[in-house]
């Protein structure tokens, strides 16, 4: 197991993934989940290493749990921001609801190419 920083190590995934290396991709994210299995980054990046490498179903269940992290991260944000006197979703003083609100979007469309609907666990703020 690689001992380089998490964020190092999704950037490695990411550059096997892009270069067509989906199975060496999805090794690497699937070595950062083990550690980390909420990463909602190497979840969207090992769905789309396994969409990449034909695996749609193990593609729509990565998804598929990175949307729901994303829409209960967003309403983590939403509370937080409240709470320290801010409007909410979409609150210009913070970057954190717009990194959720398009991860949202993106996952959207990735399950709709599949053909998969959200599960009813992640309803998308829109």
């Amino acid at each position: 197991m690689s001992t380089m920083p998490t964020e190092e190590r999704i950037g490695q995934a990411w550059r096997l993934h892009r270069s067509g290396d989906y199975a060496a991709a999805i090794d690497m994210f699937d070595e950062i989940l083990r550690k980390t299995p909420n990463n909602i980054d190497a979840l969207y990046g090992i769905g789309l290493a396994q969409q990449g490498n034909g695996n749609t179903g193990s593609a729509v269940e990565a998804f598929q749990k990175a949307l729901e992290l994303a829409t209960a991260s967003l309403k983590a944000v939403e509370v937080t921001s409240v709470v320290d006197g801010h409007h909410g979703a979409n609150d210009l003083d913070t970057y954190e609801d717009d990194r959720y609100l398009l991860l949202q979007r993106m996952i959207k469309q990735r399950l709709t190419e599949l053909g998969a609907q959200p599960s009813a666990k992640a309803t998308i703020e829109e």
